[in-house]
């Protein structure tokens, strides 16, 4: 069987096409528009944080302490005073059900995407 010019051309159009969509779907995934990071502290709601908006959040009870960044639709443990340390070597989160515990402090961190639930965001209850 002989490859004609034709299927190369519908070949390489179609792997084109293929690299295109699989981009533009991980590009979809990333994105921050209705994202929020929810952060709980002793199985309690802390507040929720719109991950397009850069900021620096403290949680501090006396005991405690964590500090968490929100930059660039990234948000990480950038400190703690706990023992092991392990949250602040996590990496970054920016999609859907990815999250950071410190369980020594009880902090949790996840994100959320929120473009098909009540905008609810910058709630902060202490």
């Amino acid at each position: 069987m002989k490859i004609k010019k034709g299927d190369i051309i519908i070949s390489l159009g179609l792997l084109v096409l293929s690299m295109l969509m699989a981009f533009g779907i991980s590009n979809m995934n990333t994105k921050s528009g209705g994202q929020i990071l929810r952060i709980e502290k002793d199985s309690k709601l802390y507040g929720e944080f719109p991950l397009n908006v850069d900021r620096e959040i403290v949680i501090d009870d006396d005991a405690h302490y964590n500090k968490v960044i929100i930059k660039d639709g990234k948000a990480y443990m950038q400190e703690a005073n706990c023992r092991d340390q392990i949250c602040t070597h996590m990496q970054e989160i920016s999609i859907n059900g990815e999250t950071i515990i410190c369980l020594p402090n009880r902090v949790f961190l996840e994100v959320i995407d929120t473009s098909n639930q009540d905008d609810g965001i910058d709630k902060v209850n202490r």
